[in-house]
């Protein structure tokens, strides 16, 4: 499903403000991951840190100014009702600098996914969770946490097209993406199907039976981890969630879902607008909306049956985007080159999608080869002495250029050169020359 982060925050490119007004870049997921940053890292200290941990403290409190609610965080919170989960993080160093990263973000949507795929873990996952939602140490919520009612769910773009869990089962990886803050991510795959009961976690799925209303959604995902001195990794996860297909005469939804990312709770509407003809490769064009605790977010992706775009579908697909008032020009091609055929591996990066959803062991795996670099200033230094060096410089750093690079990568279909504008294929011979 969709890669839901920083809900809330920064709105980019091709947001339609047919659909309301741009949240705000300094509010929603990424003030509230500042909020705890500076607060959790004041904690970490009060639990007895070592330098590492004073070194975030004095980084973050220099950089909060006057942009830190005192009155919003309640510090002895964090030593009662959170302390397990603030001693785990204040013991972990890319917990804390995963806070000191995201405080640094100010808000901004890219910076703060930059963050967790630098430094994203089980204990940054906790503490957000603990601090933020859990026990309330931290009071940034504005709005009523729940789902959406189907007739009061926000109308989609353009009239719903009939879908099942039945017309869902089995593997679909998302090709094409709308918002690139949460759907343009690498090697994005779901697989829809009925829980085996044996395996709830991480196992194989069965039939879904006719009549069902729910569909378990197994979500594989990977984010590129690029950190100081160190080879290229991936952040691997495997997400599982519950897509509840609605059944109320009016509903204005397709289904609907609740999930948590990084911590934090989300409550999505899912929208089915378009799908492919019987002559067509099979696709499905989703719409979605949703919200967090701090705030709303809206993004759109590509459902096809294998990893590539579904090319003989692509002038359907356009015309659906249009029909939404979304310009198809505009998404992102999902980079899929990581599965090695339909039903391989990701050997590079997947998504970042989730609702009800469990997350397995945080794993962290070498990204594909690259050539050697030369030695670092870091590596002729003392063990010791290198790796304190390493977690200030860490600490220390501007996480905007790493997010850049990371959003960078993302290609719109106007730079794909093998589709014209109304997705027609372009003969080889001319966008050869293009």
């Amino acid at each position: 499903m969709r890669l839901a982060m920083a809900a809330g925050a920064e709105d980019a490119q091709g947001i339609s403000a047919h659909w309301g007004p741009e949240p705000s870049s300094s509010g929603g997921w990424g003030s509230a991951l500042r909020s705890a940053a500076v607060a959790g890292a004041t904690a970490a200290v009060l639990l007895g840190g070592d330098a590492r941990v004073a070194l975030a403290e004095n980084e973050l409190a220099a950089l909060a100014g006057d942009q830190f609610h005192s009155e919003l965080v309640k510090p002895e919170c964090f030593a009662t009702s959170c302390k397990t989960q603030t001693k785990a993080c204040a013991e972990n160093g890319d917990c804390m600098k995963g806070l000191a990263c995201t405080a640094k973000c100010m808000g901004d949507a890219q910076c703060t996914v930059g963050c967790f795929a630098r430094y994203g873990n089980t204990d940054l996952d906790n503490m957000l969770q603990c601090t933020i939602e859990d026990k309330g140490c931290i009071n940034i919520a504005i709005m009523e946490p729940g789902n959406d009612s189907p007739l009061e769910a926000p109308l989609p773009p353009k009239a719903l097209v009939r879908a099942t869990p039945a017309s869902m089962q089995g593997k679909w990886y998302k090709v094409l993406g709308w918002n690139p803050n949460y759907d343009c991510f690498d090697c994005q795959r779901n697989s829809f199907g009925a829980a085996d009961a044996s395996r709830p976690t991480q196992g194989t799925q069965r039939a879904i039976e006719v009549g069902s209303t729910g569909v378990d959604v197994e979500v594989e995902y990977a984010m590129a981890r690029n950190r100081i001195d160190q080879a290229p990794q991936l952040f691997q996860q495997t997400l599982h969630e519950k897509l509840q297909f609605d059944t109320t005469p009016g509903s204005r939804r397709t289904a609907h879902t609740e999930g948590k990312m990084f911590g934090l709770t989300f409550w999505e509407n899912w929208y089915v607008i378009g799908q492919n003809k019987p002559s067509e490769p099979q696709f499905r064009f989703v719409y979605y909306t949703g919200k967090t605790l701090q705030n709303r977010y809206e993004g759109a992706f590509v459902y096809a049956r294998t990893p590539e775009l579904p090319k003989d579908a692509m002038p359907s697909i356009y015309k659906v985007a249009r029909e939404a008032g979304m310009d198809p020009t505009r998404f992102c091609c999902v980079d899929n080159t990581c599965f090695d055929g339909a039903n391989g591996p990701p050997a590079s990066a997947p998504p970042l999608f989730t609702p009800v959803a469990e997350a397995a062991d945080d794993d962290v795996m070498p990204a594909r080869p690259a050539a050697a670099a030369p030695p670092s200033a870091y590596s002729l230094m003392p063990p010791g002495v290198r790796q304190f060096a390493l977690d200030a410089a860490e600490i220390l750093e501007d996480p905007r250029p790493a997010s850049r690079e990371l959003f960078g990568k993302q290609r719109q279909m106007s730079e794909v050169r093998e589709f014209d504008a109304n997705g027609f294929r372009v003969p080889l011979d001319v966008y050869s020359q293009r």
